[in-house]
């Protein structure tokens, strides 16, 4: 396996885990009636964070457990053809979701709409949404990229 296949089960499983904990961290926000515009403040900033530290801690440690060669190879064309079949599907998924909040919102109003949260401003409702999106597109990107890697190109 090479470093920039490991590079992306990394990424898979930090976006995962940070989509899981975002999702679950903000759901007890919302039944618990805390969820106002500071404590998504607050989990918008943990959520950064963490993803920070982890992308940065856990590719060095994949770094250092990967063997010298592997890390100075640079991306052979098999890397790059799987990255940009990855960025296509991400980029149209993103492009769609984006036109579909977009849509939503002019058809409707923000009260009316299904992910309104009334705790919340408009902002962050509309914030909420496009973070959704984000990391759902995200977690496709990366197991696309993996399957890709599996099946091969």
């Amino acid at each position: 396996m090479s470093f920039v296949h490991k590079s992306v089960w990394v990424q898979f499983l930090i976006t995962a885990f940070i989509a899981y904990s975002y999702g679950s961290e903000f759901v007890h926000l919302f039944s618990t009636e805390q969820l106002n515009d500071d404590s998504f403040s607050s989990l918008l900033f943990s959520t950064v964070i963490k993803l920070v530290i982890l992308n940065f801690v856990v590719n060095i440690i994949v770094a250092i457990l990967s063997n010298k060669d592997e890390v100075e190879q640079e991306s052979d064309e098999r890397d790059v053809l799987i990255n940009l079949k990855g960025g296509n599907v991400a980029y149209n998924m993103l492009s769609a979701w984006v036109v579909f909040i977009i849509v939503s919102l002019w058809a409707t109003s923000l009260g009316k709409s299904l992910y309104h949260f009334g705790t919340l401003s408009g902002e962050f409702n509309i914030l909420n949404i496009l973070l959704v999106g984000f990391l759902v597109v995200e977690i496709i990107r990366f197991s696309y990229q993996l399957f890709h890697y599996h099946k091969g190109v």
